[in-house]
């Protein structure tokens, strides 16, 4: 009887100890509060001409909500270091002489996510987690696209097809996924077919201005593509009512139209010293 008890007992220890090994792993809703207030942020470092007047307004929500960060947990850190280090980029890009640091920056990046995800394989990770991975690593690829195409390339589209499966509802996985598609060769998965359904379908289910305002800019560059002007003039007319005057969204409009080409891999202009 003794010896049943025991034996018990180290089953329920054993499927104690299991169950927090595989348990599902769920950022706080301060977390999310923190990254929609970022992405929220995105409208109007977009709308600033001048890359440094966007980093600057960066550094300050940075600092703004520096005690809301330091109380996250460390994979909470991680995946709102990965969406600040993506802003980062978009802005430094185009300033003279980055390219070294901003390489060295998202390759530590990357490698942390590929160490984190890689050791949780068994786990549900929150989608964020998968989101912001695959973005921070597209803008690594974006420096280095020979040196990693093959490390990463198609696991960040299993990141972003994981977090749109999970979540049908993500508009931003949902943009992630189908630029991929875009912008992937064919021979290698890319679909233009499944971009443009993906393109539709983060639109469809965006909830905020902010992914309204990414979805409908996009949306009107396929239309662009595609020589659907009514569709163009559709989008472009929704985003401007998003955020209007955004030199994010006049500079595409410009380009469009001065050299007649559609503007999916957008850094906007370098700026001279």
């Amino acid at each position: 009887m003794k010896l049943k008890k025991k034996m018990l007992l180290l089953l329920s220890i054993f499927f104690i100890s299991a169950a927090g090994l595989f348990a599902d792993v769920n950022l706080s809703s301060k977390t999310k509060d923190l990254l929609e207030d970022l992405m929220a942020l995105k409208i109007k470092l977009k709308a600033e001409e001048n890359p440094r007047t966007s980093l600057s307004m960066l550094d300050n929500w940075i600092s703004k909500t520096k005690n809301d960060f330091d109380s996250l947990t460390e994979t909470e850190q991680m995946v709102v270091t990965n969406m600040i280090d993506c802003e980062l980029y978009t802005y430094q890009i185009r300033l003279p002489g980055t390219e070294k640091s901003l390489d060295k920056m998202l390759s530590a990046q990357c490698k942390l996510n590929k160490k984190y995800i890689d050791s949780h394989k068994n786990e549900k990770l929150d989608t964020w987690i998968l989101l912001s991975a695959g973005a921070v690593t597209s803008c690594y690829m974006g420096l280095e696209p020979l040196k990693t195409g093959y490390t990463y390339g198609l696991w960040i589209r299993d990141l972003f097809a994981e977090a749109v499966e999970r979540d049908p509802g993500f508009s931003h996985a949902q943009l992630n996924l189908a630029q991929w598609y875009y912008y992937c060769p064919g021979i290698f998965g890319g679909s233009k077919k499944k971009a443009k359904e993906l393109f539709r379908k983060a639109y469809e289910v965006a909830k905020t201005d902010h992914d309204r305002f990414e979805a409908a800019v996009l949306l009107s560059q396929l239309a662009f593509d595609e020589k659907d002007n009514a569709n163009y003039e559709k989008y472009i007319a929704i985003a401007e009512a998003i955020s209007p005057n955004n030199f994010y969204l006049h500079d595409i409009m410009n380009t469009n139209k001065t050299k007649k080409k559609a503007v999916f891999k957008y850094n906007g202009p370098k700026v001279e010293e």
